[in-house]
């Protein structure tokens, strides 16, 4: 099996990450929006080619604003365009470093999953085969196997 991931992240890394992502978070707090699980299924959604549509609309909008209904806040139009072109680049950055986290936790999980099962069942073997501690070992493993059924629970008392 292919070692893919072959790297130690310094802890003083992962915590100049973790505090740099809060000061982030600190920073745009009191600009961004949070919605719940409903909201989100009720928003419209916008794409590529509705980005596109939503600043030529506001062009338009700009350069004849007999277009704009008299019940439409314009200057609320130019401000939601506004943030919607400032934050796209971060989102896009914080969206591939977002990609990159969970591919390299992937693989790594992968992998770990991978050599586990390997230890796993030559551990069985070695129970089967009356190894010292082998037993107590899969015995132990064996509850926490997914998907076994027994996953979780605790090994019946021995009878006497």
């Amino acid at each position: 099996m292919a070692n893919a991931f072959q790297a130690d992240i310094p802890a003083n890394t992962l915590q100049e990450v973790q505090q740099h992502l809060t000061a982030i978070k600190a920073a745009l707090a009191p600009y961004l929006v949070s919605l719940t699980p409903e909201e989100r299924k009720t928003m419209l959604r916008m794409a590529d080619k509705t980005v596109a549509f939503v600043q030529k609309t506001a062009d338009y909008a700009t350069n004849t604003p007999a277009f704009v209904p008299p019940f439409v806040d314009f200057a609320e139009v130019q401000q939601d365009v506004a943030a919607l072109t400032a934050l796209t680049p971060l989102h896009q950055q914080l969206e591939q470093l977002a990609l990159d986290v969970d591919s390299t936790m992937m693989t790594a999980g992968s992998e770990a999953y991978g050599h586990s099962l390997t230890i796993y069942n030559n551990i069985k073997f070695l129970a089967k085969n009356k190894q010292p501690g082998a037993q107590t070992a899969y015995d132990d493993l064996r509850q926490r196997f997914p998907g076994s059924p027994n996953a979780g629970r605790k090994p019946a008392a021995a009878k006497s």
